[in-house]
Formats: structure tokens, sequence, C-alpha cells
């Protein structure tokens, strides 16, 4: 009887004790992966974009669209574009240039090769893309 006055509360501070441990470490993972990007050396850039990555929406001013079933997996130098179960390889030909937008950041020719763009930043699971067009989409992707 008494073994079970002592387990139950040990129990219970474990489990509290396992929670809190997970949460931080939740918590200090998020906080590790908001960073910029578009000021870093291209190494650093190419390993925090490889992966997959789901292509959720782009806007500008003026305009807002959706995308469904729209993938793009990040490799070193290459891409995968799938869209609706179709896959598209390509070579993102990075390369340090002007952006448009008053300063130089590492392009990529993952949407079209006339209109660049460039990793701005990770937030979480969610990456943000701008191209360098006049309409000036900004790209939101989430990992997969």
């Amino acid at each position: 009887m008494k073994n079970k006055k002592i387990i139950l509360p040990l129990l219970f501070i474990s489990i509290l004790l396992f929670g809190f441990a997970y949460h931080s470490s939740r918590k200090q993972q998020a906080e590790k992966t908001n960073i910029t990007l578009y000021d870093k050396e291209l190494p650093e850039i190419k390993a925090q974009v490889d992966g997959k990555w789901e292509l959720v929406s782009g806007q500008n001013a003026r305009e807002f669209c959706e995308y469904e079933n729209t993938f793009i997996e990040f490799a070193g130098d290459r891409y995968v574009w799938t869209e609706d179960g179709k896959a598209e390889p390509g070579v993102l030909n990075w390369r340090k240039a002007d952006t448009g937008a008053g300063y130089e950041a590492y392009l990529m020719d993952v949407f079209y090769e006339t209109n660049p763009a460039y990793p701005v930043f990770i937030k979480g699971d969610t990456l943000i893309l701008q191209d360098c067009s006049e309409t000036g989409y900004k790209y939101t992707l989430v990992r997969k």
C-alpha cells in the first residue's frame, strides 16, 4: 500500500518533467529555425532550404494565389518541382546578384529563369521566397 502512495506521485512528477523538457526543446528548435537567408552565404542557405517543401501560396500587393498539390524538393544545386503528381527536375543555377530591392542575395532559378527568386527567411517550418520580377511575388512554402 505504501508503494502505491509513493509510485503515483513519482509517476506524476516524471510526466510533468518530461512534458516540460519536450516543450522546451520544441521551443528552442523553433527559435533556431527563425533565420534570415538573404544575407547568408550560399552553403548556409543550401543547408537551410534543402529538403521537401509544399508551395502553399504566392502574393504581392495586388494578388494572392493558393497552390494545391505542389511541392518543391531542394537538394544543393538541383530541385524537383512536383505538381499534381508530375515531377519535373531542374537546376537552381545559384548566383549572387542584385535583387532589385537595393541589396544583393543569392538568386536561384526555381520559378522562372528570366525571373529568379531568392530565399528571404525561414520561420519555424515556413520558407519565404521572393521573386525578382516586376510583380514581386513572395511565395510561402511549408516544410514536409
